[in-house]
């Protein structure tokens, strides 16, 4: 009976560290070079990514000294961020897409950010 349960343990160890000997040995993103994925894999994970490259970028934009952001809302899509909504004077919009810029992550800016006072087109 003692036998039996050491090798047992013998076997489940063994398991274990070949296993752990196979997952660090491939590379994550299927290529032979051992570089990992850049994009997100599944459509999940690329929403989640968005979603925080947003906030990374809203809170950027909280933190412009002379923004009022509150009317800023931010769209990421792969690296790509959407600035649309309403700022109060004209010299906050180059503020608003200079500060999106300089978010690690963000590949580019398209602002469409209209003045409080003008009527939408």
């Amino acid at each position: 009976m003692h036998r039996i349960a050491v090798r047992g343990v013998a076997l489940l160890c063994l398991f274990f560290a070949l296993n752990a000997i196979a997952q660090t040995g491939q590379p994550e993103s299927g290529s032979s070079n051992g570089e990992l994925a850049s994009a997100p894999a599944s459509p999940k994970a690329m929403r989640a990514a968005n979603r925080v490259l947003s906030k990374k970028v809203v809170k950027a934009l909280s933190h412009v000294k002379g923004l009022d952001a509150t009317g800023v809302f931010v769209k990421a899509t792969d690296g790509n961020i959407i600035l649309s909504g309403v700022v109060q004077q004209s010299g906050q919009i180059p503020l608003a897409v200079q500060a999106a810029r300089n978010v690690d992550g963000v590949k580019s800016v398209h602002e469409s950010l209209r003045l409080a006072d003008q009527p939408t087109q």
